[in-house]
């Protein structure tokens, strides 16, 4: 048996470690430290859906071990695993046939327990398509191009579901910024 792991080491010897001695603590280190904002990304494309999401990251996570040699050093680990996760969570959105790409959607806002709406919820409550290029985007940092390769449509169509999903964001929340507000003032 080796020393002891020290759970301070750089990403980059831990993908060492795994790859090179098949490390179980390495790999331990590697899994605990990066698959919290890996769930979170797959979570939010998924619309909230945590089997889904844990579906998500578990593949994504088979498809990054799979693949640590076509890793990039000058690419953070945790960003590339995210990447894999986003691929991930949308393969599966298609294959549960939640995934797609419309022209409009109603922004009407349901009616909901105001005080507790948050940008969460209102992320998860966007059609899947809208969803999907707004986090990818917003929330990741994937360029148009990036997206567009990931999910089959073009650019533009990236550019334009962007669009839509924030002004569906900006409604809801608004509503029910104004809704709150209404409730307040007949409280006082």
């Amino acid at each position: 048996m080796g020393k002891p792991l020290n759970h301070s080491r750089s990403d980059v010897d831990l993908v060492s470690a795994v790859q090179n001695d098949r490390s179980d603590d390495a790999f331990s280190v590697l899994y605990d430290r990066h698959t919290p904002r890996a769930f979170q990304t797959a979570w939010r494309i998924v619309g909230g859906n945590s089997q889904l999401a844990e579906d998500a990251v578990q593949e994504a996570w088979i498809r990054a071990v799979a693949s640590l040699a076509v890793w990039s050093r000058s690419d953070g680990f945790g960003a590339w695993l995210r990447g894999i996760t986003a691929h991930v969570a949308v393969d599966l959105m298609r294959r549960e046939l939640r995934l797609t790409f419309t022209d409009d959607v109603d922004v009407a806002v349901p009616e909901h327990d105001v005080e507790h709406l948050d940008l969460e919820s209102a992320i998860a409550a966007l059609a899947p398509g809208y969803r999907a290029v707004l986090v990818l985007h917003d929330i990741e940092g994937f360029t148009h191009e990036e997206i567009a390769k990931q999910l089959g449509i073009t650019a533009g169509t990236s550019k334009g579901q962007l669009f839509k999903a924030r002004r569906a964001v900006r409604a809801r929340l608004s509503t029910n910024i104004a809704e709150s507000q209404s409730v307040e003032s007949r409280r006082i």
